[in-house]
């Protein structure tokens, strides 16, 4: 029995000892790659544009109708409603780092944020809100509209109606007589006749106007003469537009995204011009609006010293600036925002993090530490 005991033993101390030689033999090398953040500002434009069309008869408006037309030209007027700027965080292609490690992984394993940003070192679960990029959805736009059409405003027969002056003779009581018989044939109606379709139009439409206000048209009082003279006004407006021409508003909005690398160096966002609206950034002859970060402060911060083959943590110490809109040279709106690619990258050797049992907490979004902790074990 005792023999039964000691070979039992054996063969467990034996075991343990193989696994325990196998763990011991587990020097697989695992490497992390991971990036530190640069901030972008996306800018979101509106703005409005009034096209101004004159109306094809507008050479009639003052014969016809006494009016003189108040658009006699094509053009478009572009005016900026308001521009917001809003910062968010980007991987910075220029700081991407690697870090390798064998053997006890647990003393250096990275946390990281959804980006790739560089969130906590042997911090375990770390809390972060993720940066969430919504989808923005913007109308088309519509069809820019540049005449004005008769066809446009009513259906209508396009061809008028032309006699020929025809007779044939016909023997009645026997007396033969010459009888017209008229041949109609059809043709397009010209520009004149359009518009003096036009001017019956208008004048028709408000004399049924006075009828009704008159109460000769047995319409009754309410909602239901409402309804029919502010339809007789809209095809009025329609009519006069063309000879008088008319005015079209339209909104649109753009979103442009921009990155500032220096300080005191203007960044152009967009360009814009009031006849034109918003044109390639590199046409000069438009207007210019730009950011750029100005009073930049970077805190004082002490670098740990690592020997040149010593593995390193990389991190940040963001910049604070001004953040101004210049239009050309003239401030528009500033304010103060977390620039990390014009402040300093810093390193932070991995064998004090695993030698003091470190915890390292980082904001991801900016690629600074947020706190420094003492494993409790």
């Amino acid at each position: 029995m005792k023999r039964i005991v000691f070979i039992l033993v054996c063969g467990i101390l034996m075991t343990s000892g193989s696994f325990a030689q196998k763990k011991k033999e587990i020097n697989t090398p695992v490497t992390v790659s991971y990036c530190l953040p640069k901030v972008s500002y996306k800018v979101k434009v509106k703005a409005e544009a009034v096209r101004h069309i004159p109306g094809p008869y507008a050479e009639f408006a003052e014969k016809e109708l006494g009016m003189k037309p108040e658009v006699t030209a094509l053009k478009e007027q572009w005016e900026i409603k308001s521009v917001e700027v809003t910062p968010f965080s980007v991987p910075d292609e220029k700081t991407v780092y690697s870090m390798t490690a064998t053997g006890d992984y647990g003393s250096v394993m990275l946390s990281l944020s959804p980006e790739g940003f560089l969130a906590g070192i042997a911090a375990g679960s770390v809390t972060m809100k993720a940066q969430m990029e919504g989808m923005e959805y913007r109308a088309q736009e519509g069809g820019r509209q540049r005449e004005i059409r008769m066809t446009d405003l009513r259906t209508y027969n396009p061809l008028k109606e032309i006699l020929d002056t025809n007779y044939v003779e016909q023997e009645i009581d026997g007396v033969v007589k010459r009888i017209w018989d008229p041949i109609i044939s059809y043709k397009p109606k010209t520009k004149r006749d359009l518009m003096a379709e036009a001017v019956r139009e208008i004048f028709r439409i408000r004399s049924e106007r006075v009828k009704l206000l008159a109460a000769e048209n047995e319409v009754p009082d309410g909602k239901s003469l409402q309804v029919i003279l502010k339809e007789f006004d809209r095809m009025e407006q329609d009519y006069l537009s063309l000879f008088m021409g008319k005015k079209v508003k339209q909104s649109f909005e753009r979103v442009f995204v921009c990155t500032i690398e220096k300080e005191n160096e203007a960044v152009v966002a967009f360009r814009f011009s009031s006849s034109e609206g918003f044109v390639d950034r590199k046409n000069v002859s438009a207007t210019a609006y730009s950011l750029v970060a100005e009073r930049v402060i970077v805190p004082a911060a002490a670098e740990m010293q690592a020997e040149p083959t010593q593995s390193v943590v990389y991190y940040r110490v963001p910049a604070v600036a001004d953040v101004k809109l210049v239009r050309l040279t003239e401030e528009l709106q500033c304010f103060r925002s977390v620039i990390p690619q014009l402040g300093m990258i810093k390193k932070f050797p991995t064998d004090v993090i695993s030698g003091e049992g470190l915890q390292l907490e980082f904001y991801p979004q900016y690629g600074s530490i947020k706190s420094i902790n003492k494993i409790v074990r």
